[in-house]
Order: structure tokens, then C-alpha cells, then sequence
């Protein structure tokens, strides 16, 4: 991808190398690194949950336990993070 598009994408994981190019994150391609889809379930204590949060959620007091199998279904209820997701839909260049 890099060398296909060095001007839209790259590997360098300092942020300030960057400038502006999307990161393409190599380092999850890798034995045990895993990344959870949103609202899966976690094999962790407590029934955790991969919840989307909003950025005003952002915060220290924040506690990632409060995202579980039995809290997740309310959450939604009540306001879903995603709700509007469909509404900021980009145009990617065409690079074939």
C-alpha cells in the first residue's frame, strides 16, 4: 500500500512522521495481537464488552469494566455512539 500510495498512507508509527497520511498499523498483523470488533464480547474477567465510546466519554474517571455482557444491551438502549456513523461516509481515491 505504502508503495502504491506513499503520499495517502504509511508505516511509520511516529505520529509526527506521519504529516497527514493514514497509518497503516503492520504491527496487529502479528501472533497474539488481536483487535475486537465493536460490541464482541472479551475473553476477560467480568464479561467485558468492545463498546464505542464518545469523545465527551473520554475521560479519567472512565472505567472499561463498565462495558460488559450486562450493561451493553442499556447502553444501547439509551444512546448508541454509532448511531449516525453512515452519515460521514467518505470518497477514497481510486488507486488501481
Amino acid at each position: 500500500m505504502v508503495e502504491r500510495s506513499p503520499e495517502l498512507i504509511t508505516v511509520q508509527t511516529s505520529k509526527s512522521k506521519r504529516r497527514g497520511r493514514v497509518f497503516a498499523d503492520w504491527l496487529r498483523n502479528a501472533s497474539g495481537q488481536t483487535i475486537a470488533a465493536p460490541y464482541s464480547a472479551r475473553r476477560l474477567p467480568g464479561g467485558a464488552v468492545s463498546a464505542p465510546i464518545e469523545w465527551d466519554e473520554l475521560d479519567t474517571k472512565l472505567d472499561p469494566s463498565d462495558f460488559n455482557v450486562l450493561t451493553m444491551e442499556q447502553r444501547i438502549e439509551a444512546k448508541d455512539p454509532w448511531a449516525e456513523f453512515w452519515k460521514f461516509r467518505q470518497v477514497l481515491p481510486d488507486l488501481g
